[in-house]
């Protein structure tokens, strides 16, 4: 099952809208290759890239907070944060060879790239918005 791409997740701000896309199709292609049986090391490094990935975006996100004082922000950090070392731990295990990790991750990066883009990137959208930023 596809983890789907939908224009509600577009925050306006066109990086972060990029990278969130991004992570979607990462997320999806894992999904995919987790079904397929895909190789291990196949799997390993894809998870690798969802790792980059993930990095790679919340320190963009948190770049941009920064930039505009975005009073919330240190909550914003603190859930890139925690999510990270979900990331890390996950793949850790998948190191340690428990395979079921990687059946785990796509259905785990779906709700919480869902619940995060809904809830915590709008609330920034929306301080954006008020302040006419975006």
């Amino acid at each position: 099952m596809e983890v789907a791409w939908n224009t509600r997740y577009n925050t306006g701000i066109e990086i972060v809208d990029e990278q969130h896309q991004e992570l979607f199709q990462v997320v999806n292609r894992l999904r995919e290759l987790v079904q397929e049986g895909a190789d291990r090391g196949v799997i390993g490094t894809l998870l690798e890239d969802l790792v980059a990935c993930s990095e790679r975006h919340f320190a963009t996100e948190e770049a941009f907070m920064a930039k505009v004082a975005y009073p919330d922000l240190p909550q914003h950090v603190a859930e890139h944060a925690s999510m990270l070392t979900s990331l890390h731990e996950l793949l850790g295990k998948f190191r340690e060879s428990h395979w079921a990790m990687a059946l785990m991750v796509p259905t785990f990066m779906e709700g919480w790239l869902k619940h995060h883009i809904s809830d915590g990137d709008f609330g920034f959208v929306t301080f954006l918005k008020a302040r006419n930023l975006v």
